[in-house]
This record gives C-alpha cells, structure tokens and sequence, in this order.
C-alpha cells in the first residue's frame, strides 16, 4: 500500500497558524544561536540566565504571556540594565513564542545580545543594553515544539532499540556508550524542520512542527550543536518512534510495513553539505555529504541512525526521505514517549 500526502495537505501543515499557546502553561528549555557564542541557556544562583559556565541549564514555564523559570521566578528585563533575568518579586516582562521557534519579548524582537561575564560565560541582554563592548546579537530558540517539558528526570522505562540497516553507506561506530532514548534529558532537538516536495521544487514550505517523509515529501531537520560539553565527544542521531496511543502530541500517521518487508523499505537520513533555512526549497537543498542508509522503523521501537564525532559549536541539516514507498507524518514531540530525531551525546 502506497502512501501519498496531498501537497495541499503539506501546505496547510506548513502554514498552518501556530496555536495560541500563550493560553496554557509550557515548559521548555532554551538554546542560543546566531552569534558567537552559541549553546544552551543556563541560570545562575542568583537567576541570571547565560551561555557557557558550569551552570545547570535554564528550564522555563509560560503562561499568558508571564515567563518564569524553574523556581516560579518570574523573567523579566531590566528596565536599568536591559539584563534578561528570573529573580523573585520582580515584574514580569511579557514574552511571547515566535513561529520561528525563537522567544520575542515586546511582542516582534527576537533578537538579544550576549556580553562576556567575569567567569568566561556570557550573560543575556535586551538590545536596550547601552555598552555593548564585547557583546553578540543572537536569538534565543525555544525546545520542544510542543512546549513539552524538556530535561525531566530519568525514566526507568526501556524501550527495544533494534539496530537499523544500512543500504548505502556503512554507519561509523564508537567505543562510547550511546543513549537510545532522551530520558537523561542531554540532547538536542531540531530547531528548524522544513518539509520539501519535487512535486513543488520551487516552492519553500517554510518552517513546520510537523515531519512529512513520504514518496513525494522529504523533510530537513536542522540541529544547533552547543560547543561544550558533553557535546565535545562521540555523539549520535537517534530516532525515536513509540506507539502512536502513546504520544502525547496524538497520532500520527505511517503506512509502509509491507513496503520494508517487500521492497527494503524505510526511511532515508543523511547529513547534508550545506545548511537549510526556511526559505530552503527541493531544488535548493543541499547536497548529501554523508547518507547513513535506510532505517526500517516499526512502532514502539528507539533506532540509532548513526554514530560521529559531535559536531560541537556548529549548525549542521539532515535530511529524512522515504525509501520503498514508506510513509510517516509526525508532529515532533519530546515529552515522555517522545517522537522524532534527537542528537545525544555519548558517554
């Protein structure tokens, strides 16, 4: 049975207005990037929320517009200092989440500027920031598309991980001991997916929650690498694909099991040479650098793609195709039973 996503369908997915998400409370975690430096947002003891520093990282909440950070401070601005900070009594600035995945305060800025602190990090400020000396612009990304909770403690649940097939390239290997799941809450999620179509290779689809791999839709997941620790070793790309009852971001939709046991079929990753933005179309994707093969998914199942030295400090786009006719669409997700490709680190 073949599986085919109408490009209309694809087009309403794509475009579809973001869900006022403002009106229930998320919680999420954040990474910095567009600048030097770039790498997950931490707080510090005092509620200063920074790149880099061997602070824990910075786990939000939003709830009408009121953001606060894991001890129910409330986030807010500096009206003295333009420093973005969480501290207790102080009155909230109103935040906003962009459909770029990027977190805007007064509504339509994104942009903040990353200045150096005392101990080789670098705190986070509005552009109001009068000595910029030192100081980057960058944006601050938002992780799990649908403000799922990010960085939850460890399960003790375990999920069959078979070893996925390669038909093209072999897949690298690694001494070191990688994760199969997300439960350590050290991973990284794709801050920019952008569906592609041939039937449509000019037309750009723009940034979407929504994955669609099918024989007319590829999709391009990209991942903003923290240049630290632990991504400075051995990582790997896994894929993650419970039961569509147990997800928390509802069904999905797959077709292709007689495909991958009749034709080899699957899905098709690869780490392209180029890096895609939302304006990426099917003809302009990069081309592949590296293709780790297909993937013969099932639900229920965790898959490691592939192994690699991490890519630390960079940007770097996969993409996933159907192999075979296989079909999934899913909305990406990373609560518990969590849904799509991660990257992790390796131990």
């Amino acid at each position: 049975m073949k599986y085919l996503i109408p490009l209309a369908a694809v087009t309403s997915a794509a475009y579809a207005a973001v869900l006022p998400r403002q009106e229930q409370v998320c919680t999420f975690v954040m990474v910095g990037v567009g600048g030097s430096p770039s790498g997950e947002i931490v707080e510090t003891t005092i509620g200063e929320n920074r790149i880099g520093g061997s602070y824990p990282r910075a786990i939000y909440s939003i709830n009408a517009k009121v953001l606060t950070d894991a001890n129910g401070n409330n986030c807010s601005i500096s009206s003295s200092t333009a420093q973005f900070q969480c501290t207790s009594n102080s009155t909230a600035t109103l935040f906003t989440l962009g459909d770029n995945s990027d977190l805007l305060y007064d509504d339509t800025n994104a942009n903040f500027l990353a200045c150096p602190a005392d101990d080789g990090s670098y705190n986070i400020f509005s552009q109001a920031k009068k000595d910029t000396t030192g100081c980057q612009t960058i944006q601050l990304l938002y992780g799990g598309f649908s403000c799922a909770a990010l960085g939850r403690p460890s399960s003790s649940s375990s999920s069959a991980v078979p070893s996925a097939t390669s038909t093209t390239s072999p897949r690298a290997t690694s001494a070191a001991s990688c994760p199969t799941n997300i439960d350590s809450g050290s991973f990284q999620f794709p801050h920019l997916i952008v569906p592609t179509s041939p039937d449509a290779p000019d037309y750009a689809f723009g940034n979407s929650y929504t994955a669609h791999i099918t024989s007319t839709n590829s999709t391009l997941f990209n991942f903003d690498v923290p240049s630290d620790a632990p991504y400075t070793g051995t990582c790997a790309l896994i894929f993650l694909f419970p039961f569509a009852s147990a997800t928390q971001s509802g069904s999905y939709t797959f077709t292709g099991i007689e495909e991958e046991q009749g034709e080899d079929g699957g899905l098709d990753f690869a780490l392209l040479s180029g890096i895609a933005t939302a304006e990426t179309t099917y003809k302009s994707t990069p081309t592949v650098a590296t293709d780790y093969g297909t993937t013969e998914i099932l639900p229920g199942n965790n898959y490691t793609v592939a192994t690699f030295p991490c890519p630390a400090g960079q940007t770097v786009t996969y993409s996933g195709s159907s192999v075979g006719g296989v079909g999934l669409s899913y909305f990406e997700n990373s609560a518990p039973s969590a849904i799509g490709l991660y990257m992790v680190p390796c131990v």
